[in-house]
């Protein structure tokens, strides 16, 4: 019997979205947090509180301590969140950089903490 390209084509095809209906899930670990869970705090210092009412309200520490930048970088960090509607008060800004270069410069020794995607 003879086959058509075109119904020999359609039938891989079909065989092919059959196939990835049935893929394994990937395992993890069910014992890992789930990816979003918020597990840092900031250290304590002089313009933590700064930080925290300037940063948290679009960050969680989780995205702070994992940098390290220098004070330069910091700066023009903090000067790009302010354009984009971060509230900092001219007078706060240099206590507040200070502390974000002192706790997470390039020395910063962050380990990220092993998560699993949601749903698993």
């Amino acid at each position: 019997m003879k086959r058509s390209i075109a119904t020999v084509f359609f039938v891989a095809l079909a065989g092919t979205f059959a196939l990835a209906g049935t893929k394994p899930r990937p395992r993890f670990d069910a014992r890992l947090p789930v990816l979003g869970t918020t597990f840092h705090s900031l250290p304590a210092g002089s313009g933590k509180g700064l930080v925290e009412g300037s940063c948290f309200r679009c960050h969680s520490a989780d995205m702070l301590v994992q940098q390290r930048l220098t004070e330069k970088q910091w700066t023009a960090e903090v000067d790009k969140m302010i354009r984009w509607g971060a509230v900092v008060k001219d007078p706060d800004k240099p206590a507040m950089l200070a502390y974000l270069a002192k706790h997470f410069g390039p020395e910063n020794k962050f380990a990220p903490i092993r998560t699993r995607p949601s749903g698993y």
